[in-house]
């Protein structure tokens, strides 16, 4: 403290008095203050925006809507502090991720939500991750720091501006400002005056530093403004020649880097070559040394002298010449150049030069003729081409009717194949109810037989109540089968009716699956597999029930051959439902072994079987698909998972046009 000046020391308080309180309380203020904003700028948005992703995102993850997922992601990621948000679903597989890797500095905080199916809470389909970082907010905490701390410094200013007010004015000023003149002073610096503030002894010291000031002043101005009149021609004189030497470096750079092959003439000496480029060496033969150092080389260069006179002439007259053509010679190769020149004439400082470029034509006229050449027989080979083409296109048209032909008939074959089988079917389901009727009557006609003798004989009354009694119960047993016949016969003609026609009319959806089915008893009989509808009643439709039943019996058909292995137990369930838009949707599954991924896209197709010669045809899922998309103006579509089954989904407007 003792080797301290009296300003010193009053500063010195000043700033223990001011900080150190500072100090000690800014660091409580500063950690409450971070606990705060920490909790409304992070905690609370990360649990506000996991809850609502957990909400948001159900639905789309149920439905594997990327999209709509992707759009509530971004809105999240809006949030500067939001560092990224996946959401996955419920194979633990990332279903949708964002994040931006600059925001990953700092606390990281993260918040996870399950998502749970609305309607089905005990259904967990997968979970939400939301992860926020403390960095911005403590980049945002060092700034207010920094800006409290700044204030802090202008407090310990102003204090110590009044504080020592007085003392400066009086006493430091007044010595600081001659002591920093007479250092100015000392390093040359005169601009500044010396001014008396007061009639004591420092103001006579300033008048007198004042009017040495001047003196020095005076002298120093006359030595600065020769100096400054050397370093202006010295810099003028040192641009010029940097200007000269870049543009000469960039000429020369740009010169030799040209793909075409140019040369430059200075004009004295009518036209000398001074200079030519790395590709006029690899054109024309010569070397630099040999061309330029060589008067009767650059001569014998034009095959023709007559051509370099003309050039030269039109030089002269418009100081520019364009595409003139002339054969050049090449080097010491026997071989001469077509070459289309152009150039014009420049100045560079009092000297002119002219640069030519000689663009070699040779291969490009000779490519010109061949084609013309070309063009004249190309018309009469398009001509004899366009005649094999017509002959080849009647061909290929006779061969596309005859494949239309067998396509048809392959498919009307088709169709009276299930025919067929519907009328074994018929046969097969009507047997049991009129062979038992046939039964019933027989004996019937047995015991009315042993009635009537026994009535001309005389009979008992109880053989009498016998006869009726089993003529009741054979009645009854005849009528059940009888109108069990009579059923099936009108179901099997309905059937019959429509897959033979292509009549609409209006039906009862359940009713026609159900008949539908029902004549594929016999077929469903001769396997292990089942065939099982959950297809609600009064579903009114006024569409084509012979097409839609030709569908369902292709599709039916083809699980038992395609999904199930010879023992397998199979079931294919058959379900429906209808939307508000009239539209119904028929969904067909079966529990077999599914499609391999590389076939799905070609079921569709005709003539594609798996099974071929082995009860595949290749034409039922082609019929399905014409069916769907033609007559029932609707669309179908397919999924399968390997041992899991096959999904076939038919969408059908109720009403179709």
């Amino acid at each position: 403290m003792g080797k301290l000046t009296l300003r010193q020391i009053l500063i010195l308080g000043v700033a223990l008095g001011i900080l150190l309180p500072a100090v000690v309380l800014g660091r409580f203020l500063v950690q409450d203050r971070y606990e705060r904003e920490l909790n409304l700028r992070v905690l609370t948005p990360m649990s506000q925006y996991a809850d609502m992703l957990a909400r948001a995102m159900a639905v789309p993850v149920w439905n594997v809507d990327k999209e709509v997922a992707n759009e509530f992601v971004q809105a999240v990621m809006r949030n500067p502090e939001v560092v990224s948000v996946t959401v996955e679903d419920e194979s633990q597989n990332q279903f949708v991720h964002a994040e931006v890797a600059s925001r990953r500095i700092g606390e990281l905080f993260h918040e996870e939500r399950s998502l749970y199916l609305t309607g089905l809470e005990n259904k967990r389909i997968g979970k939400v991750i939301v992860e926020l970082s403390a960095g911005r907010l403590k980049s945002d905490l060092i700034a207010d720091l920094l800006k409290m701390s700044g204030a802090l410094l202008a407090q310990v200013l102003i204090s110590f501006g009044f504080i020592l007010l007085l003392f400066e004015r009086r006493i430091v000023r007044p010595i600081k400002e001659l002591q920093l003149a007479t250092a100015d002073l000392a390093r040359g610096k005169l601009h500044q005056p010396l001014v008396r503030r007061r009639d004591d002894e420092i103001g006579n010291l300033s008048e007198s530093l004042d009017k040495m000031r001047l003196d020095l002043g005076a002298l120093i101005t006359e030595r600065d403004h020769k100096n400054e009149v050397l370093q202006i021609e010295l810099n003028e004189r040192l641009r010029a020649e940097q200007a000269l030497r870049f543009t000469e470096e960039k000429f020369t750079a740009i010169f030799h880097a040209s793909p075409v092959a140019m040369t430059v003439f200075r004009k004295t000496n009518f036209f000398v070559m001074v200079d030519v480029n790395d590709a006029w060496v690899r054109q024309f033969g010569w070397t630099h040394d040999e061309i330029l150092h060589s008067r009767e080389k650059q001569m014998s260069l034009w095959r023709n002298p007559d051509d370099f006179d003309s050039v030269i002439s039109k030089i002269e007259n418009h100081n520019e010449v364009h595409d003139y053509e002339a054969w050049l010679h090449c080097g010491h190769q026997e071989k001469i150049l077509l070459c289309n020149i152009s150039g014009r004439l420049v100045r560079l400082g009092d000297e002119s030069l002219l640069v030519l470029v000689q663009e070699d034509i040779t291969e490009k006229r000779h490519n010109e003729s061949e084609i013309l050449t070309l063009n004249t027989s190309l018309e009469h080979r398009v001509s004899e081409r366009t005649s094999e083409l017509e002959v080849a296109n009647t061909e290929l048209t006779i061969v596309l009717e005859n494949l239309q032909r067998a396509q048809h008939e392959l498919l009307r074959t088709e169709k009276m194949a299930a025919l067929g089988s519907l009328v074994a079917g018929v046969a097969h389901e009507l047997n049991t109810p009129i062979g038992i009727s046939v039964t019933v009557a027989s004996t019937m006609q047995q015991q009315t037989e042993a009635i009537l003798q026994g009535m001309q004989s005389g009979m008992r009354r109880s053989t009498l109540d016998e006869f009726l009694q089993n003529s009741r119960a054979g009645t009854d047993i005849l009528m059940r089968n009888l109108s069990k016949a009579s059923e099936l016969i009108v179901s099997f003609k309905q059937v019959a009716v429509d897959q033979t026609s292509a009549n609409r009319r209006l039906f009862i959806l359940d009713e026609t699956v159900a008949e539908n089915v029902l004549t594929l008893g016999p077929t469903i009989r001769k396997t292990r597999h089942e065939v099982v509808c959950d297809i609600p009643p009064k579903i009114m439709m006024d569409s084509y029930p012979g097409p839609l039943g030709q569908v369902l019996t292709n599709l039916i058909n083809n699980a038992f051959i395609h999904a199930f292995d010879t023992d397998a137990r199979g079931i294919v369930s058959i379900s429906a439902t209808m939307d508000e838009s009239d539209t119904v949707t028929i969904v067909l599954t079966d529990n077999g072994k599914g499609i391999p991924e590389e076939n799905l896209g070609r079921i569709f197709d005709p003539f594609f079987t798996t099974k071929l010669g082995q009860g595949g045809s290749g034409l039922g899922l082609n019929i399905v698909y014409n069916l769907v998309t033609g007559v029932l103006d609707g669309k179908i579509t397919v999924e399968s998972v390997i041992n899991q089954g096959t999904t076939f989904t038919m969408s059908l407007p109720r009403l179709p046009p």
